[in-house]
């Protein structure tokens, strides 16, 4: 379909989705718009969407900016060459921002155990055609072998864990691996940023990556952090940055401010951004974080300054 008939359906559909009065059939329509529905997001990046009233998909079709601090600072510190490991890819919003970002001559290395996101990631891997990718179907932790998934069957399909963290939720065997046991069989000698997003499984997915983290040192680590996801897996936020400052990582708050706050190992994160750099990385990683931070806070900025206009007429 045209580039040009594509923006008008999404315009249409995120106005009918969003804001017409008219409720009944909205789930039909949903349906029919997840055959074909597409959206461009930061620039080139076409992203299908199958199911356009989940979350994450209602995001990127209504244009609201998709976790801006993350995305400026995976923007800023990934360049062409690099080695970006994305845990927890959902449909790859960050593996195709990470695969534009290290181009041809980088690798992304994608993760996502979920049978249905897995196929959605894969088809805007595919939609892109992009061949710098390497997808794998299976969870990261702490072991290889198999473990439990926990899905949500409400809207946010982003929220599948290892841990059951609230009641409606279905369970499925999964294929699982732990990143020292991959960044071996892959054979990489180097790896540039990981991204962890794995709803409360970000200590299991450390602790299988002790000796990547000791050994090859990756300068920048992305992790979300919630305490009431990390509960689930009987284990607190403060114990995922207590174990990474032992691996030589200082945490950062990723969110707008006017320069990046260490967060303190000992403190509980109910829900924060998180970046970690080690501490034998260039200061490039760390000026990055500082410019990704002012960046989201000037934007911030800007638009209450616009609201508080509109206010005033």
């Amino acid at each position: 379909m045209p580039e040009h008939r594509q923006k008008v359906i999404a315009r249409l559909a995120a106005w009918y989705l969003r804001d017409c009065p008219i409720v009944r059939g909205r789930g039909l329509v949903n349906r029919l718009l997840g055959r074909f529905l597409e959206v461009q997001t930061l620039g080139d990046i076409r992203i299908r969407l199958i199911n356009p009233l989940e979350y994450h998909q209602r995001v990127l079709l209504f244009g609201v900016p998709y976790e801006p601090e993350v995305t400026c600072f995976l923007t800023g510190v990934l360049k062409p060459g690099m080695v970006f490991i994305d845990v927890g890819a959902n449909l790859g919003y960050y593996t195709l921002l990470g695969a534009k970002r290290v181009g041809p001559h980088g690798q992304v290395h994608s993760f996502e155990p979920a049978p249905l996101q897995f196929r959605h990631l894969t088809l805007n891997v595919e939609t892109n055609q992009i061949a710098n990718v390497v997808l794998n179907n299976c969870a990261v932790a702490d072991r290889v072998g198999e473990t439990q998934l926990f899905m949500s069957d409400g809207w946010n399909q982003g929220t599948h864990s290892l841990g059951m963290a609230q009641g409606n939720m279905r369970e499925c065997r999964v294929k699982c691996t732990s990143l020292d046991e991959y960044v071996a069989e892959a054979g990489l000698c180097h790896v540039d940023v990981v991204k962890i997003d794995v709803e409360g499984a970000e200590l299991l997915v450390c602790r299988g990556a002790s000796r990547t983290l000791t050994l090859l040192k990756p300068p920048v680590i992305v992790f979300e952090a919630c305490e009431k996801w990390t509960q689930a897996l009987s284990h607190s936020t403060s114990h995922v940055k207590e174990f990474l400052e032992g691996c030589g990582y200082a945490i950062y708050r990723l969110e707008a401010s006017s320069a990046p706050v260490r967060t303190r190992p000992s403190t509980v994160e109910i829900y924060a951004n998180l970046v970690g750099i080690h501490t034998t990385a260039a200061g490039f990683w760390y000026e990055q974080l500082e410019h990704a931070v002012r960046k989201c806070l000037s934007e911030k900025d800007l638009v209450e300054e616009h609201g508080n206009e509109r206010a005033m007429q």
